[in-house]
């Protein structure tokens, strides 16, 4: 089957080849990193000479040390052409970051690498290669890429099975109708990120506290607490764990880039709240697959969520604002720009419009101010400048 591409992280690495620094692309199992390896590759054979090494293929089994990476890569070198230095999951060798060190330092020679578990995680990647590296994070698949990789047209049933299965790229290779292989899909995905990048990275003892804060979150996806808050809810289930491993195990969850802590920012005083925070999953069918045994999905939670990685993806850095006792669902930073978003499956009541429009109304200055929506009748509303959107308008919004 034809690789759909994903043009915009393309394009991303190949902007940053060619400074003397090492590109290393991040994110959970199976976003779709190595993909986009094979097809940088791909791009760059016309520009120069590839040296290609995938960790996965046996026929790499014997490169265990840095040493003998050092020496494979030495041996694909051109002298004096450009070098494209290509490792899909560089962790699998022993203190790989030495060999990728010297490498990066050599004229003539672009190293891109990518890794999901142990040695790539995000606490490992500063110290692996000693600030000489770019990061680029891949994200599961946003709406536009669904759609197409789906061949579909933007529609509520498009919309809504987007919302249910997320944007793993694998995913549309299997029928929508079978919906048992999918959701066993998801569970292997979980499995894999659950027990090789925590349990045995971490050496967690507690598994089963460990699966049941991930559930935890799932459930309570975009809604404000703490490790005090979530230890004494154990407590009431008879689970008694103390705060500080709670704090420990959710640090561990989300070094997997699995889930996405969001801190809250105080819009007034421009300070960041050190307590209390927000989880959002990075893939909305890895949150569902964990929620699959609730009677009914949360639509709602489903929804903040999408808007939540659209916002990251457009490479916004992500707050959840409060102001005066208020909450404003997202603020989202981008150098200069400044966007504030609420969230909200309906606006029709007079209670659900006041606390959605009149949060943003509090906010005194003149950044862009959004209302996102499942009603089809939005965009009649003006109110106050605000802009007021459908969430598939909101999702396909172009960047500029």
């Amino acid at each position: 089957m034809e690789r759909v591409r994903r043009n915009d992280y393309i394009a991303q690495v190949s902007n940053l080849l060619g400074k003397g620094e090492a590109v290393v692309l991040t994110g959970h199992r199976r976003a779709g990193k190595s993909c986009i390896l094979e097809l940088l590759a791909a791009e760059l054979s016309d520009k120069g000479n590839v040296i290609y090494i995938d960790m996965e293929n046996p026929v790499n089994a014997d490169l265990t040390s840095f040493r003998e990476l050092s020496e494979k890569i030495k041996a694909g070198v051109v002298e004096g052409g450009r070098n494209y230095v290509l490792i899909d999951e560089v962790q699998e060798v022993q203190e790989f970051e030495k060999a990728l060190r010297y490498w990066v330092k050599q004229d003539g020679v672009d190293v891109v690498v990518t890794g999901s578990n142990a040695a790539m995680l995000s606490s490992d990647i500063a110290n692996s290669f000693a600030g000489r590296y770019h990061r680029v994070h891949v994200s599961s698949l946003d709406y536009k890429e669904f759609l197409t990789f789906y061949g579909l047209e933007d529609s509520d049933n498009a919309f809504s099975q987007y919302l249910r299965w997320g944007g793993l790229p694998f995913l549309y290779r299997i029928p929508m109708e079978d919906e048992r292989t999918r959701t066993e899909y998801l569970g292997s995905i979980y499995d894999t990120i659950f027990v090789k990048d925590i349990v045995r990275r971490k050496n967690v003892r507690n598994v089963s506290l460990l699966d049941n804060l991930a559930r935890f979150v799932a459930d309570n996806s975009g809604k404000v607490f703490s490790a005090n808050s979530i230890a004494k809810y154990l407590k009431g289930s008879e689970m008694a764990v103390s705060a500080n491993t709670v704090g420990e195990y959710m640090d561990a969850l989300c070094d997997t880039y699995m889930i996405d802590r969001v801190k809250r920012y105080d819009i007034k005083c421009k300070s960041v709240f050190e307590q209390q925070d927000k989880y959002y999953f990075e893939d909305l069918g890895l949150r569902n697959y964990l929620c699959r045994d609730k009677r009914a999905p949360d639509i709602e939670k489903m929804l903040e969520g999408a808007v939540y990685l659209k916002l990251k993806r457009s490479g916004y850095e992500v707050y959840v604002g409060q102001l005066n006792g208020k909450e404003i669902d997202f603020v989202a930073r981008r150098g200069d720009e400044v966007i504030y978003v609420q969230v909200a499956l309906q606006v029709t009541g007079e209670e659900t419009y006041e606390r959605e429009f009149g949060n943003l109304k509090l906010i005194k200055d003149n950044y862009p101010k959004y209302v996102v929506t499942m009603d089809p009748n939005v965009g009649l509303i003006h109110d106050s400048g605000i802009v007021a959107c459908t969430a598939r308008e909101f999702l396909l919004k172009s960047e500029e």
